[in-house]
């Protein structure tokens, strides 16, 4: 009897491009819907406090396949996404890795966070007995001789929030090293053979891997779970750097091809040759011209709602602004963002249009450049941003007790809102869209005879909901029916 791998849709229509003649379908980086791949972007981590709980957030990383695999783990702050832990971290056949972030200290949040984990997969550095490294570090943003100072606190409370990503550096070759972090009644043969691992026992990573995330406030009575964005064929090379090394990360990407499947155009494919940045390939599989999704503010529940809008790649293309006197410039970033970092962020002008459930609609009024200090409504100034719903009363939701905040003015109880990204800011031509170069892009297998441009900013997300409906008795006992949920976004794209 034969038997057959099953495919998806989007996997037959890149293999019917190929055999068409495109340049580099089968090699080009896509997001796989089915959620498996080589490159896992986590949107958000918080173990900051909301309401009368702190927040936890678990996380895992799975190798679905037989292949033993070297993946880099990194975590970034959401200000501006600089790093705050990475390590290398070995999977062998079939295993799943699993940790979580929470406070270095239950009372007091200025000491930042952690990553703990009880799990024996072999690391590099080993997490056993060397707990203290796996503390979040502010290194990154405090070093004035490397010129890192960037506007913003230097303060480990930095670390509190931000988002996270898991990228494939390859599939390992070496006999010695897979017998060595292969499992043996649960434990690692011997992790101590990573001490010879170097890049020529690594090829192409074969990808798999597949996660899950989850945010845990236990006193709310909260959990949202999500599933990270996946990106396929990120690399037709192996990746592997040395522990200790920041790479690899996202302009990691090879070749520097990009694919999108893009509603009735199909699939719209992108040769980023002399690119103007090494991310453009990962931020074009990213990048939306609107963002959608729903929010509730309901009196009678109490509810509340706060959307999640990170731009994984947006360190790629801010630099740090330019002071005259020490007043911000505000000046220009490389496209497709607006402007650059300093103290307040990096705003992204944006419009909001909020739509009740019975069809009646409100536009936001864009804000003027400059921004002002503290963003309000129609601006998005973080790499990991929270953007919280105001509610009839005037109060916030801000669900996760972020400080990376915009918030949206009370239009509605409920209903959906619209977020735009193709704002045309005055004074930054260059913003909101990222142009492919000269006659790069192939449209189902066919050469496109005019340059392309992807219009928006490269953006993952999230929505989340919670409810207080009061007091209720279980058996004798008085407790409150809180509750809540997570949405992932809707998106649409502009490939013009």
């Amino acid at each position: 009897m034969k038997t057959f791998k099953r495919k998806t849709f989007y996997t037959a229509v890149l293999a019917a491009i190929g055999a068409m003649g495109a340049v580099g379908s089968a090699n080009a980086v896509h997001v796989n819907p089915d959620g498996l791949g080589q490159a896992l972007i986590y949107p958000y981590f918080t173990v900051r406090s909301a309401d009368a709980g702190t927040y936890n957030t678990y996380l895992s990383v799975v190798n679905t396949t037989n292949s033993t695999k070297a993946v880099k783990v990194r975590f970034l702050e959401g200000k501006n996404s600089k790093e705050v832990l990475d390590f290398n971290l070995y999977l062998s056949p079939f295993d799943v890795w699993t940790a979580a972030v929470v406070p270095v200290s239950a009372t007091n949040a200025a000491l930042g966070a952690k990553m703990v984990t009880a799990d024996r997969s072999c690391m590099t550095p080993t997490y056993i007995g060397n707990e203290a490294q796996f503390i979040f570090k502010n290194y990154a943003y405090t070093n004035a001789a490397g010129a890192s100072l960037d506007g913003e606190t230097n303060a480990l409370d930095r670390t509190n929030e931000g988002y996270f990503e898991i990228i494939e550096m390859g599939d390992i070759t070496q006999a010695s090293i897979t017998t060595g972090v292969k499992h043996v009644s649960g434990v690692p043969a011997n992790c101590g053979v990573l001490a010879t691992m170097d890049a020529t026992k690594v090829i192409t990573g074969s990808g798999g891997l597949a996660g899950t995330a989850t945010l845990i406030n236990v006193n709310n009575g909260v959990d949202y779970g999500y599933n990270p964005v996946v990106l396929d064929n990120f690399s037709q090379t192996q990746i592997w750097f040395t522990p200790g090394d920041v790479r690899p990360n996202l302009s990691n990407v090879n070749p520097k091809i990009s694919d999108v499947f893009n509603g009735t155009q199909g699939v719209v494919e992108t040769v980023w040759s002399n690119v103007t940045n090494l991310a453009d390939p990962v931020s074009a599989v990213l990048m939306h011209n609107n963002v959608i999704n729903e929010f509730m503010m309901d009196t009678a529940t109490a509810s509340g709602t706060d959307w999640v809008i990170t731009f994984p790649t947006k360190w790629a293309y801010v630099g740090n602004d330019t002071l005259v006197s020490g007043v911000r410039q505000n000046t220009a970033a490389i496209r497709p963002f607006q402007r650059n970092f300093w103290t307040g962020g990096a705003c992204d002008d944006i419009s909001i249009t909020m739509h009740d459930r019975e069809e009646a609609a409100v536009l936001s009024q864009v804000i003027v450049s400059p921004p002002p200090p503290t963003a309000q409504g129609s601006v998005l100034c973080w790499e990991a941003n929270v953007l919280t719903f105001v509610n009839g009363a005037g109060a916030n939701s801000n669900n996760l007790g972020s400080i990376n905040l915009s918030t949206v003015p009370y239009a509605y109880q409920n209903g959906w809102a619209n977020i735009n990204f193709t704002v045309a800011p005055t004074g930054y031509p260059n913003a909101h869209a990222l142009p492919a170069p000269s006659l790069s892009t192939f449209i189902n297998g066919s050469q496109v005879g005019v340059n392309a441009t992807y219009y928006g900013l490269p953006s993952v997300g999230f929505m989340v909901q919670d409810f207080a409906n009061g007091a209720m008795v279980i058996g004798t006992t008085p407790t409150l029916s809180n509750y809540g949920g997570n949405f992932d976004h809707k998106n649409t794209r502009l490939i013009n």
